[in-house]
């Protein structure tokens, strides 16, 4: 996977849909007011012209340049959702579709005839993403959206999802044909042979696209539907879940196995996208997707709103504080996503990853580890203020209290609903920066090294967040190590190495129930005795 900009790691908010300018602008200005950390809004299909792609609508979105400019401005991006269905209007001077058909880029049958179906739009054609002349000409077409200050795409109903019929009259889901060429001429394959592709060669044309007509700015994508390799151009999400404590439950498995399979910029719809979420779910759902490689909450259109602020003053607290750690915790965080650009490692882990010869975790699916270092054990059931808490072997400290564990042991955690169960073992280093209401908001002036007693190793990694030049040796690596050595602790920074410049900052290092130390960091090495 590429190393995504780190702003995609902040805060994602979106619903389907938050139709009007005044709409979004209304929510934007309620995260600020309310100091709820937020980088990214989500606009679905409503912004569209009749929900054609690559179009805005006259009326909702009157001057969307503007409006992304001013949110820009706010420490927002935006990211505009993209579905394969284009609108088949023959005589409607609709460029997309006039180009499409000028070019034959769309999907025909065997027998040569313009497939179409029923999505969105009503009756729509489907470009042939498996050719590379289609796919270079759809990426190239987000320019439209670009242009108006679009920074990432969301790719929806890509598998693809097509019904025979209008969608308000009862309609069935359907295919492609089968039999329907898809692909280059000359290799002859069939829609059979490809449908699995569909997805991903969607994802692909986005990404490469984005590169093309977002020059120098590295890109979000998110897909629904994509296959083996999908990471190399998008996140992915896992689809319309539901607002149910067994939704928030599997959510844990289903992104730590994406992670075990290479894919690891994933998320599940924080709060549940379908039926409407308690208080009490939303606020134990928010705690969990703190975790979540892609942490973004979406409802549908038909649910009560799920903003953070709906569900009461309780709720909305408990919300702040998560996504708050969020924020503090994105040094380690972007550390583990530039760990999984590089090795494939995955970013939320099942405790068997990082204890492979611990036959206990083999079936333990509740507990997760972000990284190497931190474990949490969310609650996933109603009215739950104790849980069991399974601690591998070696030593482990409770992040809020820190109380210290030796494992292999169970214990049983208090977890009332402001709090969920969260541990770090014994030589973890975890960095942590200043609460911000989006990630750029001001520069690193302060950088906090979490560090608990034991030995254990860590490598920092720093750039600029948002360009390629990290992909021509301009970023940075600092390396720490804490060991025990004749009852004192030893922490030892290595020198800073790579071509990234780093502003002069303080830097605290902190070993949890020791004390702490401070300098000012001019990327030399040091070496800091505690206790």
């Amino acid at each position: 996977m590429p190393l995504p900009p780190k702003w995609a790691l902040g805060y994602h908010q979106c619903r389907w849909s938050y139709d009007s300018e005044d709409v979004v602008r209304e929510l934007a200005k309620e995260f600020r007011d309310r100091a709820i950390p937020c980088d990214v809004i989500h606009l679905d299909i409503d912004y569209m012209h009749g929900y054609r792609i690559f179009t805005w609508s006259p009326k909702r979105f009157p001057d969307p340049a503007k409006l992304l400019a001013d949110l820009k401005a706010a420490g927002f991006k935006v990211v505009t959702i993209v579905d394969p269905g284009v609108k088949y209007e023959p005589e409607g001077d609709y460029e997309v579709f006039d180009q499409g058909v000028e070019n034959d880029y769309f999907v025909r049958t065997a027998e040569g005839r313009l497939f179409h179906g029923y999505v969105w739009p009503e009756k729509a054609v489907f470009p042939d993403f498996l050719r590379p002349e289609v796919r270079q000409w759809w990426g190239e077409l987000h320019k439209n959206l670009t242009d108006m200050g679009v920074a990432g795409i969301w790719n929806d109903m890509n598998e693809p999802s097509i019904a025979e019929r209008p969608f308000g009259d009862g309609h069935q889901h359907v295919w492609f044909p089968l039999d329907a060429p898809q692909g280059p001429e000359s290799e002859g394959a069939t829609h059979a042979e490809t449908h699995n592709l569909y997805g991903l060669m969607m994802a692909k044309a986005c990404s490469e696209g984005l590169q093309k007509v977002r020059s120098g700015e590295r890109s979000f994508v998110l897909t629904r539907s994509g296959f083996a390799g999908v990471q190399r151009y998008s996140s992915v999400w896992m689809g319309d879940n539901l607002s149910q404590w067994e939704y928030l439950e599997m959510s844990l498995p289903m992104l730590c196995n994406m992670g075990l399979s290479g894919v690891a910029f994933v998320g599940c719809d924080i709060g549940g996208f379908a039926e409407n979420a308690t208080a009490e779910l939303f606020a134990r759902w928010m705690q969990v997707g703190m975790l979540y490689p892609l942490m973004r909450g979406h409802s549908a259109i038909n649910t009560a709103q799920h903003e953070p602020w709906v569900f009461g003053d309780r709720t909305e607290k408990i919300c702040r504080e998560y996504m708050n750690l969020r924020y503090q915790l994105l040094p380690y965080i972007y550390t583990l996503f530039w760990e999984a650009a590089t090795t494939g490692t995955p970013i939320l882990r099942p405790l068997l990853y990082q204890f492979p010869r611990d036959r206990a975790t083999y079936h333990l699916y509740d507990q997760v580890l972000l990284g190497p270092s931190l474990m949490a054990a969310p609650v996933y059931r109603p009215g739950v203020e104790h849980r069991a808490v399974y601690l591998p072997e070696g030593t482990w400290y409770d992040w809020w209290t820190g109380e210290c564990y030796h494992g292999p042991t169970h214990i049983l955690a208090y977890a009332p609903l402001e709090r969920m169960p969260l541990y770090v073992r014994g030589g973890g280093i975890i960095a942590m920066e200043p609460v911000r209401q989006f990630v750029s908001e001001e520069p690193l002036e302060s950088l906090k090294m979490r560090i608990w007693p034991g030995s254990g190793e860590w490598t920092l990694y720093e750039d600029d967040g948002h360009s390629f030049e990290h992909e021509q040796g301009v970023w940075a690596t600092t390396n720490y190590k804490v060991y025990l050595e004749e009852e004192k602790i030893i922490v030892e920074i290595a020198a800073r190495e790579g071509q990234f410049s780093i502003s002069e900052r303080e830097v605290i290092v902190e070993v949890v129930g020791v004390g702490e130390q401070r300098f000012t960091d001019d990327g030399t090495a040091r070496r800091l005795t505690f206790g």
